[in-house]
């Protein structure tokens, strides 16, 4: 894979081709969850932005909207992924 500068990772598929993470906490019921990258590139596409305000509008609080409560007040965090954590990773084609 060739190196590209400057480092850009604006979408899932790069996220997911840079082996990185996210997390995402809700901020009214305060749970955390680590989100599956593959498995939202297989949801929404490669080409889909992972910017917060991408984000937002495909995920959102299941026990918050179960309870009727504001399901998307939600802060993302990336996360760099160490090669022990990866769990068999590895870069898409």
């Amino acid at each position: 894979m060739a190196k590209e500068y400057p480092f850009v990772e604006n979408t899932l598929g790069k996220k997911l081709q840079a082996g990185t993470g996210l997390t995402v906490d809700c901020l009214t019921c305060r749970r955390r969850a680590r989100l599956d990258i593959a498995e939202l590139v297989k949801r929404v596409g490669p080409d889909h932005g992972c910017m917060h305000y991408d984000l937002i509008k495909v995920i959102f609080c299941h026990e918050c909207r179960a309870a009727g409560r504001d399901d998307r007040d939600l802060q993302f965090t990336n996360h760099a992924v160490t090669p022990d954590q990866r769990n068999g990773w590895k870069p898409c084609p």
